[in-house]
């Protein structure tokens, strides 16, 4: 009888244990918040406000919307340009598109590919990047050349021409292309170089930019580091700026 009755007990015990087991995460779940309704529970010093960077200083706008937007009619618009009559030019879809400052089309150049990205010259020459090569027309809109292939990893994402050298930003091999005007290359910059004191372009998007500046030198938008750097046209860098924030500066 003695065995019997420890038996019993032994069970009642672990039935109860079990029971309440069962209790304890039937309430977990129904406490459980998983919408977020709740908030994450930090205290006031951890919450992330933004409010204060949606306020602009009226001081610093400087500039308004002088004239009507253009409606290019592009599905995905990739590029513009300004020549220096004051024509706009826009990429997109598979053609560029030339309007009036007013927004009124002017003309048409039929692409075989998307352009990503375009210039226009003095002389109304257009150098226009197509994912992997460049392609030139004239001011009629007559194709002059197309340009060898750079790679099947290519994405040219910018394009300026100063005076006989092409540059071309190229996010997917992430480094910048020197080219002739007649398309040949004449050196790559921004490739990574620890003896050259080069830290390499960091982007992680297809968005990589350049301009060439009054000083003569290169200017090229390194996204991934959050800053801007000035290289030679032989690829030296000479300095740059810039830092991870969210201020107006």
């Amino acid at each position: 009888m003695n065995r019997k009755t420890g038996t019993t007990n032994i069970k009642i015990v672990i039935g109860a244990v079990i029971a309440l087991a069962v209790v304890v995460a039937v309430v977990a779940v129904v406490r459980l918040d998983v919408l977020g309704g709740k908030g994450g529970g930090l205290s006031k010093e951890f919450k992330y406000e933004v409010d204060e960077l949606t306020r602009i200083d009226p001081n610093l706008i400087l500039y308004e919307e002088s004239t009507r937007a253009i409606k290019t009619g592009f599905t995905n618009t990739h590029g513009v340009a300004v020549d220096s009559k004051g024509s706009v030019y826009v990429a997109g879809d598979k053609a560029i598109r030339i309007y009036t400052q007013s927004g009124d089309r002017l003309s048409e150049i039929k692409l075989d590919g998307t352009p990503t990205c375009l210039t226009v010259t003095e002389d109304g020459t257009i150098y226009t990047g197509l994912q992997d090569h460049v392609e030139v027309y004239d001011a009629q809109g007559q194709r002059q050349a197309s340009w060898e292939s750079l790679s099947r990893d290519a994405i040219l994402t910018s394009i300026v021409v100063s005076e006989d050298n092409v540059f071309v930003a190229d996010a997917g091999r992430r480094i910048v292309i020197r080219y002739d005007t007649k398309g040949g290359v004449i050196n790559e910059i921004g490739r990574k170089d620890s003896i050259r004191n080069i830290p390499g372009f960091v982007v992680p998007s297809p968005y990589f930019d350049l301009a060439v500046s009054k000083d003569g030198l290169l200017r090229v938008v390194n996204p991934g580091r959050l800053r801007i750097e000035a290289y030679t046209f032989d690829g030296d860098i000479e300095f740059w700026w810039g830092e991870p924030s969210a201020a107006v500066e």
